[in-house]
């Protein structure tokens, strides 16, 4: 990401039947409300307080 000079992204991979991750790409405008839905996991908040403070 900071290589990048992201302070966001949605990173997609695939896991392999054998067990290895692969990746496929970043998305800087990527979706993760549904993540949010199906774990309740506060990611808008988190998400909003990292990019409110500019951080990397």
């Amino acid at each position: 990401m900071a290589d990048l000079d992201l302070v966001y992204g949605a990173l997609d991979f695939v896991v392999r039947p054998d067990g290895e991750w692969v990746f496929l790409e970043i998305n800087a405008g990527g979706q993760y409300g549904w993540i949010e839905d199906e774990t309740g996991a506060p990611l808008t908040g988190q998400l909003a307080d990292l990019l409110a403070k500019g951080e990397l």
